[in-house]
């Protein structure tokens, strides 16, 4: 199974709400969620934007990368598009005043007939800006990286950007794809996904939440030490003795296997006793209702301080990269731990 490659857009105002859609009855992929602005990258139309139409400059960032793409320049060109498409919200930069905002159709009445054409063509983005006017990718804070479980029929490779802006903006959501848009703060959400409403919350989503609720402010320099470019593959495993509620388990769980982290396992039958933890193990795991999907969310940690691979504040500070040449020195180095001890 091809995996697609997505990008995400959390836009976080002053007052530290976060903008959800709501995904409409008939959607393919997490009907009736709440998400963030995101959707698919064209990979051929989102890598040939013209650079010098972007803020863009390659040696200031130190991105999330995925398979296929020399720099994370694609990812950041659909990361925005989508947010255009599916919220109505631009991200600008005024070559002339030096300022970055985040433009609606409430400041311009054109961009709803450029949405349009967007959506019917996503190669007709880059005709909105010029030498002048650049989208702003810059504002693109890389957040996370989330790789959806093997046990779905459908998967994505899905790069998480936080944009934070000065002020509250009125979106107008894309009719066709959602069902409705909201402004509110994360505890809100996590809130309502528990109470009367069972608001349905996909892990990433509920995950993510819960790590901004961590943050009082609003700046970026606060906003780039949560970023975390560790790739998260959730495992997904139904208990025998409890239907209709099913355990994610994340990197570091104790159930959680390792050695398949970055392709992800099938759906897995465990028990109740297979699932409890003992005392001293590391628990790192999503647990939510099938009635409705994905509501009654529970997430658990506890232990983690304990894993060779340190979480922090919810991430994993091991990357890809890390991880490899970790691995390969310990294959390096096993020979010669080896003849020392056989000495």
């Amino acid at each position: 199974m091809s995996l697609k490659i997505a990008a995400t857009t959390i836009l976080r105002n002053e007052a530290r709400e976060v903008l959800m859609l709501k995904r409409g009855a008939t959607a393919k992929f997490m009907p009736n969620s709440l998400v963030f602005p995101g959707g698919i990258v064209e990979p051929k139309i989102d890598a040939s934007f013209p650079e010098s139409k972007t803020n863009y400059e390659e040696k200031n960032y130190d991105g999330i990368l995925l398979n296929g793409f020399k720099n994370d320049f694609p990812l950041r060109v659909g990361a925005a598009r989508e947010l255009f498409e599916e919220a109505g919200v631009l991200l600008v930069f005024d070559v002339n005043i030096r300022v970055c905002q985040a433009l609606t159709p409430e400041h311009d009445k054109s961009l709803n007939e450029w949405r349009k054409k967007v959506r019917e063509d996503p190669s007709k983005f880059s005709q909105l800006f010029g030498s002048s006017l650049k989208l702003d990718v810059d504002a693109l804070i890389p957040w996370s990286n989330w790789l959806t479980p093997a046990s779905y029929n459908r998967r994505f490779d899905t790069v998480f950007f936080v944009v934070p802006i000065t002020e509250t903006i009125t979106e107008e959501f894309c009719e066709r794809e959602m069902a409705g848009a909201k402004w509110d703060i994360p505890s809100h959400f996590i809130e309502r996904n528990d109470g009367e409403e069972r608001l349905s919350l996909p892990p990433p989503q509920f995950y993510e939440l819960a790590r901004l609720r961590l943050m009082h402010c609003n700046e970026r320099e606060s906003l780039e030490k949560m970023s975390n470019p560790f790739k998260i593959c959730p495992q997904v495993v139904l208990n025998s003795d409890t239907p209709g509620i099913r355990t994610t388990l994340m990197p570091g769980d104790f159930c959680f296997d390792w050695s398949k982290r970055f392709e992800g396992t099938p759906l897995k039958t465990l028990t109740t006793k297979e699932l409890t933890p003992t005392e001293n193990v590391s628990i790192h795991r999503i647990t939510f209702s099938e009635n409705p999907l994905y509501s009654q969310i529970n997430l658990e940690i506890k232990n983690v301080d304990r894993l060779s691979n340190k979480i922090h504040l919810f991430h994993c500070q091991e990357t890809f990269t890390e991880d490899r040449q970790r691995i390969l020195d310990e294959i390096l180095n096993e020979p010669k731990r080896r003849n020392k001890h056989e000495k």
